[in-house]
């Protein structure tokens, strides 16, 4: 017995002596070197240095080095690690393939407010981008000392998994300030259709990728989720030309983000027709999309009349179905556009605790409405909804309950409860723009 207790008990030792503890290292433009160390004493520079030069071990998803490399040159950060990124310009971000057991961390030091230009993870498992500062527009001069990039910067300042298979997931962004220029005021309409980036993009590929508590701001597209089972979560989408949010696979859970501000439309040059959240089968258009969640969002076409480029916006569009088993709850929509909230063609989705209303005049009030553009729509529960109208005539057998017409006191007493549960989980003023989340 003490025989065996003794060989387990090396068992054991054996395999903690195998796992190395997680590693910090840190990269300072200003003080860093290409022949730092990585330690907090004698950092690297940039982290598209300590990229280029294969300081980290990347690896394909047969856990296989990714890029050939000579002996002498073994990668120092493994999975697991992180890297502290200091005050000052980066460079970009860009992984072609990198697949880890845990996380690598990309992150901003504490106190420290590191600048990139873009951020592209190809393919990879288990990335996290947190506290950075993403524009193009950030770029120094050519005569700065530090390295800068290509000068053709891509459509989405944020693209994680855009290239792999199924094996590609948990790529996430989060705490991130990401924008396209700072300053608009000389834009014109059609400016805000040529000129903006797009802001982040959970790619094609994988799955459960996440974008949490990131400020994006003057931008194309606000968000897309474009693979199955990802999350996006109080983030703010502010100043936007086309659509706030895009949920396009099935299981993505879009929850307790603010989108807010639309720029520009048809008489500008614009055709598409904006939504604070769409959602469609992407590559596709239309097609059956499952098991959505649509949990505590605030949509506000405009927060002052004073903006210029004013547009409609639809709130909550999901147009081209089938939608099944689609939950839709507690959300907040101030908008100037017919649609509120509409659902074509649902099957067994709830539409619930949702406040629907608008602050302008005029005809274009907003509904809850079943819609149908194949006479899908089925066995749907709308309830204790609070709107100017309600239209669920497309599904024969909806169980419509206590939805009520709504008044601003309503709206302003749910938009001031959501707006705090906001602040509470992610906090009243994001951590890197330094801006609340509504004015």
């Amino acid at each position: 017995m003490l025989l065996l207790r003794a060989l387990l008990i090396a068992l054991v030792l054996t395999a903690a002596a195998g796992v190395s503890p997680a590693a910090t290292f840190y990269c300072d433009p200003v003080k860093g070197s290409p022949q730092g160390d990585g330690s907090a004493e004698n950092p690297w520079r940039t982290i598209e240095e300590v990229i280029a030069l294969g300081r980290i071990d990347l690896r394909n998803k047969d856990g296989q080095p990714a890029t050939s490399r000579p002996a002498s040159a073994a990668p120092k950060v493994k999975a697991g690690d992180t890297i502290l990124l200091r005050s000052g310009w980066h460079g970009v971000i860009r992984i072609a393939q990198g697949y880890n057991d845990d996380f690598i961390t990309l992150a901003a030091d504490k106190g420290h407010a590191p600048q990139v230009g873009w951020v592209e993870i190809g393919e990879g498992r288990k990335w996290r981008i947190k506290g950075l500062t993403i524009s193009p527009s950030l770029a120094p001069s050519t005569r700065s000392s530090v390295p800068t990039s290509p000068s053709r910067p891509p459509r989405n300042l944020v693209t994680l998994g855009e290239r792999g298979g199924e094996d590609s997931a948990e790529l996430i962004v989060e705490d991130c300030f990401l924008y396209s220029v700072l300053d608009t005021s000389s834009w014109t309409g059609r400016d805000w259709v040529t000129q903006p980036h797009s802001g982040i993009f959970l790619g094609r590929h994988g799955a459960r990728h996440a974008a949490r508590n990131n400020y994006v701001l003057n931008t194309r597209f606000g968000i897309q989720l474009c693979a199955p089972d990802c999350l996006t979560e109080g983030n703010v989408v502010a100043n936007f030309s086309a659509d706030g949010i895009r949920a396009t696979r099935d299981g993505n859970v879009v929850q307790y983000n603010v989108i807010k501000n639309i720029f520009a439309g048809s008489r500008d040059g614009d055709s598409n027709h904006d939504d604070g959240i769409q959602v469609f089968l992407f590559n596709v258009g239309r097609g059956t999309l499952r098991n959505m969640v649509f949990r505590g969002n605030i949509v506000i076409a405009r927060e002052s009349d004073n903006l210029p480029w004013p547009n409609p916006l639809q709130g909550l569009g999901f147009f081209d179905g089938p939608l099944v088993n689609f939950l839709v709850e507690k959300n907040v929509v101030c908008t100037n556009h017919y649609h509120g909230i509409t659902l074509s063609d649902a099957q067994s989705c709830t539409i619930q605790d949702n406040v629907v209303y608008s602050r302008w005049g005029g005809r274009m009030r907003p509904w809850i409405r079943l819609g149908k553009k194949q006479n899908l729509a089925r066995g749907n529960t709308v309830r204790n909804n609070l709107a100017h109208s309600f239209h669920f005539g497309a599904d024969p057998e909806v169980k419509a309950e206590n939805n009520r017409e709504v008044a601003e006191a309503d709206f302003k007493a749910r938009l001031s409860e959501l707006s705090a549960l906001i602040d509470a989980r992610f906090g009243r003023i994001h951590p890197v723009a330094g801006r609340p989340r509504l004015e």
